[in-house]
């Protein structure tokens, strides 16, 4: 701890309200077994895919449908594996953003 130490009055102080949190079962008991709840993991993912940006999810299919286009036509392997590259965030994210929005947590 940087700086001066507590004085007698604070120190009494502190010790009478760790013997109140002690005497606190309920407490007690949610500190022991706090866990981080796996909604909220979800629910940070999904607020992270609500706020990318519009332009990003206009263009993605747009991509995608070009590179579905080129892939059509020519004989090389490397352009439908691009397709791929692109197409499944665009699907990713266009499905977590939806899941986002119907659950309310679009910002």
């Amino acid at each position: 701890m940087d700086g001066p130490g507590l004085s007698r009055r604070e120190l009494r102080i502190l010790v009478e309200i760790e013997d109140e949190l002690r005497t606190d079962d309920r407490l007690d008991r949610a500190m022991r077994t706090m866990r981080r709840r796996p909604g909220r993991l979800l629910d940070r993912a999904l607020g992270v895919a609500a706020r990318v940006p519009v332009a990003v999810l206009s263009v993605l299919p747009a991509l995608s449908a070009g590179l579905l286009l080129v892939g059509a036509d020519a004989h090389s392997a490397t352009v439908p594996a691009v397709f791929a590259l692109v197409w499944a965030p665009t699907l990713l994210l266009s499905a977590t953003r939806l899941i986002a929005r119907r659950r309310g947590l679009r910002p």
